[in-house]
């Protein structure tokens, strides 16, 4: 059984890229863009986060699928600004293979074909790339 630890637990590791490509770092600043209002993060916190990956290049591609995902569902549909996050967390969780009960409290806060409609777009969006 997998245990997942809480997020106040986890300690940042060191960062392994002092600088990130100019390129990387446009495709950080689109994210960053895209998913401000569901995660509020400073661009230094973005760019850090990348700068500790051991792989910064490989996360920003998985980042991307999940905005892809985030904007393709939220994107064609009236949401509340407490939906959106719903959303946002939901697509989170399922890309990083979260236990399924951990996604009730987002849903309690979705349409009720939320839960179709992602799972469809991330199936789709894996396709893809």
């Amino acid at each position: 059984m997998t245990e997942w630890r809480k997020t106040d637990e986890l300690k940042p590791g060191p960062i392994r890229h002092q600088e990130l490509p100019p390129a990387l770092t446009a495709r950080i600043d689109s994210l960053r863009s895209t998913l401000d209002e569901v995660y509020p993060q400073s661009r230094e916190e973005w760019l850090e986060g990348f700068q500790r990956d051991t792989n910064p290049e490989q996360e920003v591609v998985w980042w991307e699928r999940l905005a892809r995902c985030y904007v393709e569902y939220s994107g064609s549909r009236a949401l509340s600004t407490q939906q959106r996050k719903s959303a946002f967390d939901l697509i989170m969780k399922l890309l990083m293979g979260f236990p399924v009960a951990s996604v009730r409290p987002d849903l309690a806060h979705l349409p009720p074909t939320a839960a179709k409609d992602i799972a469809e777009i991330i199936k789709r969006m894996g396709k893809e790339h």
